[in-house]
């Protein structure tokens, strides 16, 4: 997180914005959080098992959409249906 969600203030890795005084320790862990995630299902996706990646990037979304996570999933997901022939779909649509 490289500014407070809340006054677009730089953050440069505190924890509590030096505008507003925002607490924002929480919200830097779960994307944290979901980064992990992510490489995790890269690593999975690594290793052609697409069926461990889909769940760890459906946990990774909900803590956390990205562009980037949100590209993966649909990408695993193509992936998945092809080689298993079934539709995982879209977890935002859940």
């Amino acid at each position: 997180m490289d500014r407070c969600p809340l006054c677009r203030a730089m953050l440069d890795g505190a924890e509590t914005c030096r505008r507003c005084r925002a607490e924002l320790g929480t919200a830097q862990q779960m994307e944290r959080t979901s980064q992990a995630l992510v490489g995790a299902a890269i690593h999975r996706m690594a290793l052609d098992d697409a069926e461990a990646a889909l769940p760890l990037l459906q946990r990774a979304l909900a803590l956390h959409a990205t562009p980037e996570a949100g590209a993966l999933w649909k990408l695993v997901t193509a992936s998945s249906r092809r080689f298993a022939g079934h539709d995982d779909g879209d977890p935002q649509d859940a």
